[in-house]
């Protein structure tokens, strides 16, 4: 569904396209090749952003340009809005850049979202990579080619910048990246990562999936259980560090954590889940290219 709909279609719409962050990204996106058909920006309508009209609301940019995908730039206080206005307006899938986003004002809208049909990636999520084909957000910089090359391994991250840096090793190894997508790394995300492991694998390069996870959080438990039940196609391999945070107390949180970490949220326990589940395992980066030669073959790095 990515692929297609980066490579496809009416292109993207980008909410808050005049602001700080949106206007610098715009460039970014445009020069490395991503369609963008129109932005957002109430009373700023009748104005381009680098050649890109902007119109005053996502109503008026859906009917003029047809665009179901956005990347969402809206200051973190108005994002709950901006989400309600986009499902309302018929986008189908929007990536949410801001941190700090009021928490139940946004749980209200994503569930608002979900009801209509559209899909949420985020809070504070670096966006979605396809290499060679385009990119939502901000992954590599403003030269992400240097950092991303095609190929079959995805890769699915609470860590923005670890998902890059993932990436950058399949490059230097000869392997590639098909999909590349950030949960974000608010407290709560409107994607699971059992949902972005399957948006990730129905991409027709994919035949692995690299995920990193974290301390804290039931989310990789959820996963382990989606692979034992039979519901993830393609082989996972799982990199979760924090160990040495097992030595802190309990109560302390870690990583992107809503809470406190309960005893059994440990990177060690999520890895033994994991295991159990029939998910492959890597405590580094040499064992992740380990694993991952282990379910290409060695044909993927000649």
């Amino acid at each position: 569904m990515i692929r297609e709909l980066m490579s496809g279609g009416p292109g993207l719409l980008v909410q808050g396209i005049t602001g700080r962050q949106g206007t610098m990204e715009t460039a970014w996106m445009l020069r490395s090749g991503t369609r963008i058909s129109c932005g957002v920006t109430p009373g700023r309508g009748g104005g381009e952003v680098h050649g890109v009209p902007v119109y005053d609301s996502v109503t008026d940019a859906v009917a003029a340009t047809g665009a179901t995908v956005s990347m969402n730039y809206v200051p973190a206080p108005l994002v709950p809005d901006s989400l309600v206005e986009s499902a309302e307006a018929g986008i189908r899938l929007t990536v949410v850049s801001a941190e700090n986003v009021p928490l139940h004002g946004f749980l209200r809208a994503a569930e608002h979202a979900r009801a209509r049909g559209m899909r949420v990636v985020g809070p504070n999520s670096q966006g979605i990579v396809v290499p060679q084909v385009g990119r939502w957000g901000c992954p590599g910089g403003d030269d992400p080619w240097e950092r991303f090359a095609a190929g079959s391994v995805g890769v699915v991250s609470r860590s923005g910048g670890m998902a890059s840096e993932i990436s950058l090793y399949l490059r230097q190894w000869g392997m590639g990246t098909s999909v590349q997508l950030g949960l974000g790394g608010s407290p709560f995300v409107a994607t699971s990562m059992v949902d972005a492991v399957r948006i990730v694998e129905d991409d027709p390069k994919t035949e692995a999936v690299v995920v990193f996870g974290e301390p804290s959080g039931h989310q990789e438990y959820d996963l382990a259980g989606a692979i034992a039940a039979g519901a993830v196609r393609v082989p996972v391999i799982a990199l979760i560090p924090g160990r040495a945070t097992e030595t802190l107390p309990s109560t302390v949180p870690f990583g992107h954590a809503p809470m406190g970490r309960l005893l059994t949220d440990t990177a060690a326990g999520k890895l033994d889940a994991l295991h159990t589940a029939g998910a492959r395992l890597a405590h580094s980066l040499d064992e992740l290219r380990a694993r991952l030669i282990d379910v290409l073959g060695p044909m993927e790095h000649s």
